[in-house]
């Protein structure tokens, strides 16, 4: 409510310009009389805000030309929210009628439709039983069976409160409002999520006008904070009851900015249907991998065994067969015969292991080739050929050895999946939120080296949005890393499981040295790292600021002339190699100015 009347209000009299790709989200850029350039953030997984921390960008998609087509030069109407539920509405006017749809719900979308309510554009194609979004076909809204807010009686508060058993039920399962929102609500009626439905009969009018005056107090009286929630921080139109406010503003945008605008750029695309077939083949390669480094274990252990009964005594000798779980197909009754079982599964094992890594190997020379999806980029000055490491986070040691860690989820999955290898050795931090890092060559990891990637992996982690000054890592065997969860448990993407024995790595401080090496790329890790590759480099600790502020800053503490013909990194470049959230300037090498 209150994001829509900012934006209406800022681009009232606007027109399009032009259009950008940043990940999943698209970039809207806005040229008004007298106002000079606006930016608007579409992002269907974070909303949509108005931006002062976006820079000149130039990656597009197909489907950025595509809006281009639909969308520029035509001017901004209005804006408005379906129900006040997650669906955004943007009108225009051009070459005809235009309408700007972006849906929240996950997996999120966005649809252009012309004056006769037609899909003209749409992000992700829908074809479920009830509902198509197809190019050429009439737009379709998602189904909605809440109510609106701003258009709740009584009597929907009594229909809601049948067969519901908290009040939280009640309210967040009938009425169109954010979670956040339905616990203040009932905050204000005194009651919690939890507490049972009967608390809110004979009391239908207090909800019908508590929740009026959230509409009203979002819509005409905003005050935009940042409150700590049990999920993590959210923002809110107004201050909450019973929550630590952190951080106020005066507009929804500028938050939205602070805590959304660096992930929503480096969300990844939409996949395509080649890009998910690749995904699911190196899902099973890791699969095939793991369960050949298990199959190789167990036959060493196997082999462990065997030698072990050939000098005990025969009760003792199948005690240990016992143990393994083989059932010989004959009676044994000699510890070399025991010994003799055992190696024989241990041969059993090792052809398994053979047959799995085989077949891993076949299906990753299998693997679709995926097109880069269209881009037009400024043409550098000089160009160069990006190597594979370069869309993960990455730094070589003080020794030479190249560490790369994930940025999330999916390339998480695809560094482990598709680049670990049994010589290598890999990081993670010992809490919840952390990426994981693999030493290429790590097998011959110096202490100094250990120390840097473990470094590495906690400053990268959550330790450095939550703040921590130090963290513990740990480090484990390519063979340990195990796709499947124990046995009742669970594992989200970008997870694995870890067996065995881990190596651990304590107190490591959370910081990062970033510099630009000797082929003008940014690069960011240890300051022991660092040091010996760039000429100019900050180290930077957590700090909360807005993370595009921290990229500002260090972009202008870094800025030199250019060198052989080489275009100066961008303000995306430096934002990609940050760890997520703002952070505070240490330390500067000799070389590096400050910044005025």
């Amino acid at each position: 409510m209150g994001l829509l009347k900012e934006i209406g209000a800022a681009l009232r009299g606007a027109y399009v310009n032009n259009v950008y790709t940043a990940g999943a989200s698209h970039l809207i850029r806005f040229r008004k009389p007298d106002a000079g350039d606006l930016w608007l953030v579409v992002s269907p997984r974070k909303g949509v805000w108005l931006s002062k921390g976006v820079t000149e960008r130039t990656e597009t998609t197909e489907f950025t030309t595509r809006l281009r087509t639909e969308l520029e030069r035509a001017r901004f109407l209005g804006a408005r929210q379906a129900d006040l539920d997650r669906v955004f509405e943007l009108e225009f006017e051009g070459r005809g009628e235009r309408r700007l749809i972006v849906e929240l719900m996950p997996p999120g979308n966005i649809v252009v439709t012309g004056a006769d309510g037609r899909v003209a554009a749409a992000l992700r194609d829908v074809r479920a039983p009830g509902r198509r979004v197809v190019r050429g076909e009439a737009y379709q809204p998602p189904a909605q069976s809440r109510i609106s807010p701003a258009d709740i009686r009584e009597e929907d508060v009594k229909s809601m409160l049948r067969g519901e058993k908290t009040a939280g039920g009640a309210v967040g399962r009938h009425v169109a409002l954010p979670r956040k929102y339905v616990s203040e609500c009932l905050a204000r009626l005194g009651l919690a999520d939890g507490s049972p439905s009967a608390g809110l009969e004979g009391r239908e009018s207090d909800v019908v006008r508590t929740l009026a005056a959230m509409v009203e107090e979002a819509r005409d009286r905003p005050r935009p904070c940042i409150c700590e929630t049990p999920k993590g921080d959210e923002i809110f139109a107004f201050p909450p009851r019973g929550l630590l406010v952190k951080e106020t503003a005066g507009t929804l945008s500028e938050l939205c900015d602070g805590l959304f605008l660096q992930e929503a750029q480096a969300e990844p695309a939409a996949a395509s249907p080649a890009e998910t077939k690749r995904k699911e083949m190196e899902v099973t390669i890791v699969k095939l991998r793991s369960e050949s480094a298990s199959l190789r274990a167990a036959a060493s252990k196997a082999r462990e065994s065997a030698e072990r009964a050939r000098s005990l005594a025969l009760k003792e000798a199948l005690d240990i067969l016992k143990e393994t779980g083989v059932k010989p197909p004959r009676e044994l009754s000699s510890p070399d015969a025991v010994a003799s079982a055992l190696f024989d599964h241990a041969k059993q094992l090792e052809s398994k292991s053979a047959v799995a890594a085989e077949s891993a190997e076949k299906l990753e020379k299998k693997v679709p080739k995926v097109a880069p999806k269209e881009t037009k980029r400024t043409t550098p000055l000089a160009a160069r050929k990006q190597e594979w490491y370069e869309k993960f986070r990455w730094f070589f040691t003080s020794e030479g050895k190249l560490a790369v860690g994930g940025r999330d989820a999916q390339t998480n999955s695809a560094l482990i999946g598709r680049y670990m290898e049994d010589h290598d050795t890999v990081f993670h931090a010992d809490l919840f939120g952390s990426p994981f890092f693999v030493l290429k060559g790590g097998r011959a990891q110096s202490e100094e080296e250990v120390r840097q990637v473990a470094q590495a992996t906690v400053a990268f982690s959550s330790a450095w949005k939550t703040g921590l000054g130090s963290a513990d890592a740990y480090w484990v065997g390519p063979e340990q890393v195990r796709t499947a969860a124990p046995s009742g448990e669970y594992l989200q993407r970008g997870s694995f499981a870890i067996a065995g024995k881990k190596n651990f790595v304590t107190r490591n401080l959370v910081e990062v040295a970033v510099g630009v090496d000797a082929d003008g790329r940014v690069v960011a890790g240890p300051e022991d790292a660092i040091r010996g590759r760039s000429q100019r480099y900050l180290v930077l600790r957590p700090q909360r600021e807005k993370g595009s502020d921290t990229a500002k800053r260090v972009l202008k503490d870094l800025a030199g002339p250019d060198q052989d013909g080489r275009q100066p990194p961008s303000l995306d470049e430096v934002l990609r190699m940050l760890p997520t959230g703002g952070g505070k300037v240490v330390r500067r090498s000799a070389g590096a100015p400050r910044a005025t």
